[in-house]
């Protein structure tokens, strides 16, 4: 008799704020870095997503604090190509931070509204998000 091996990928411990700005990506990220007192750099891959025979990437800014147990990133969520996740269109960047950091969703949440060039910001739930997948792949 067959024995099936089911591998289900864990649920992702991270909390996503949707960002609308105008502004471009680097400029975004230096206000983010002074409000939240991280360093968000570039990172030498971008997200790629393919969508109808069109590969699109999307670019990817990373933060880490192994000391502070702190790991943030913000993904562009347009290119020339589209959208990373169709069903967000209002939504310009997003910013995903680990579940066990040292601020609290509320406060991150507030302090990201509080950010210079930010129009708005919003909490999604990745269990919402019908291709957040997208957002936990990474351009390796």
């Amino acid at each position: 008799m067959a024995k099936l091996k089911l591998d289900i990928a864990p649920d992702p411990e991270l909390t996503i704020i949707g960002i609308s700005s105008h502004e471009k990506d680097y400029r975004l990220c230096w206000a983010l870095n002074k409000e939240l007192n991280i360093e968000l750099s570039r990172s030498v891959n971008d997200v790629m997503a393919t969508d109808g025979g069109h590969s699109a990437a999307f670019p990817l800014f990373e933060h880490s604090d192994e000391d502070e147990h702190l790991y943030i990133t913000l993904l562009n969520n347009r290119s020339g190509a589209g959208y990373l996740l169709k069903e967000q269109k209002q939504t310009d960047y997003f910013l995903l931070v680990n579940e066990d950091a040292p601020i609290g969703s509320e406060e991150l949440l507030a302090r990201v509204r509080a950010t210079p060039f930010v129009l708005t910001a919003f909490a999604l739930d990745y269990h919402s998000l019908r291709e957040g997948h997208k957002l936990l792949d990474r351009g390796e």
